[in-house]
């Protein structure tokens, strides 16, 4: 446990640009349990949700809706600016109150961090976590090149946030680089894997059962990750497996699932493929326990070629086997001993890796096994350790073990 000094108590806010979810609850019940007073600022997914209310000891202010993806540009830079705006008077005020620790707060948008300005000027460390590094990001959304102007200006932004940030976090070694290429230094940014919190999610051994072979998938579902390849590998896949079915948990509603849905009428997979309502990230491992196979179809492009998928790690983490596109930020952690690979974008490649595997208990049994290692040496209970280090190291350099490897 950290204690502040003379034992003072520690205090600490997270800001977050989007939904409650598995990954912002993971840092922010490590500093909990950790001693921390913790308060967090994050949108509302649902009109049901509570905007003011205690989860696990932490207080969640969910202070802007955000139902379903935004329909034009405008809408998205509207929502962002009200989002700011509402953050700045509400931390600032927080922070006056409360005079935090640290700020830990988890990007894009990068340009978000400077709501902390006043908590900083009032002593807090501020820690920029970028779990989806920008300029791709917007490279991919826009279908412009890294010459555009608003590219360029994206980059500027990292910068700034990057310098000032006390310290810069980010979900893979790859993006690491990219951002000591142009915003930061190596001293000054970590690496922290996307996994679940291992008290949530449990590594199962599954015993195939007759009669049955459930595909999942479950997050996003935009372009980028590729659920359009997945429906359209769907006919293929039935051909060979007649029981198949494949269950769909989207993030959120709103257009883009609304095309999926046509897609899959179009194709004529009714009975095979099934859109649920999306669930909380703590309800996910109940969820997950009849699947057969988890589906990780991310496309090579832009942004996501280097991205890990955190559903890889959901499915890998829960001890199910998963076929997966051979991106270059998937190959980076996986090997083919590991999971069933296939082409990126290549729905007839998808199939045949299902099919394999359907027809191959032994190897699914195989993959889970050779995966133990992985969940060992990059479970949240050992990624923690470093996050706390971190901190340790931000708000106290003279406290004992406060260095990171």
């Amino acid at each position: 446990m950290m204690q502040g000094s003379e034992n003072k108590q520690l205090r600490a806010c997270f800001v977050y640009y989007q939904c409650f979810s598995q990954l912002l609850y993971r840092e922010a019940i490590t500093l909990k349990r950790g001693g921390f007073d913790v308060d967090i600022i994050c949108l509302r997914a649902h009109p049901s949700e509570e905007v003011d209310s205690i989860y696990e000891g932490m207080r969640v202010r969910k202070i802007v809706p955000r139902y379903g993806a935004e329909k034009s540009t405008f809408a998205y830079f509207a929502r962002l600016l009200f989002f700011f705006n509402k953050t700045f008077l509400l931390l600032s005020y927080m922070s006056l109150s409360k005079r935090y620790h640290l700020i830990h707060f988890t990007a894009p948008p990068d340009a978000a961090i400077f709501t902390t300005v006043i908590g900083k000027l009032l002593g807090a460390k501020v820690i920029l976590d970028i779990h989806d590094i920008g300029p791709e990001l917007f490279m991919r959304k826009l279908g412009v090149k890294e010459s555009h102007p608003v590219v360029r200006m994206l980059k500027t932004m990292e910068k700034a946030a990057a310098r000032f940030a006390d310290h810069v976090i980010t979900v893979t070694h790859l993006w690491r680089n990219a951002l000591i290429s142009r915003s930061t230094t190596p001293e000054k940014c970590s690496v922290m894997l996307n996994v679940p919190d291992n008290e949530i999610f449990k590594f199962v051994e599954r015993e195939p059962r007759e009669g049955r072979f459930n595909l999942f998938y479950h997050g996003s579902v935009e372009e980028h990750f590729g659920v359009d390849t997945l429906l359209d590998a769907m006919p293929l896949i039935k051909r060979h497996i007649p029981h198949v079915k494949l269950h769909i948990y989207p993030a959120k509603r709103g257009r883009l699932l609304e095309a999926l849905q046509g897609r899959s009428e179009a194709l004529q997979l009714e009975g095979y493929v099934f859109f649920h309502e999306g669930v909380p990230f703590y309800e996910l491992p109940g969820v997950l326990k009849d699947a057969d196979l988890g589906i990780v179809p991310t496309k090579n492009l832009i942004f996501s070629n280097e991205a890990v998928s955190s559903k890889s790690f959901d499915y890998i983490f829960s001890g199910i086997p998963i076929v997966i596109s051979r991106t270059a930020g998937h190959s980076f952690y996986y090997t083919d001993e590991m999971v069933k690979f296939f082409e990126p974008c290549n729905s007839a490649d998808l199939a045949a890796a299902v099919t394999d595997l359907y027809r191959n208990k032994e190897m699914r049994q195989r993959q889970v096994r050779q995966s133990l290692k992985f969940v060992e040496d990059n479970s949240w209970d050992r990624i923690q350790l470093n996050y706390l280090n971190i901190v340790k190291e931000l708000i106290d350099p003279a406290a004992p073990g406060a260095d990171r490897a």
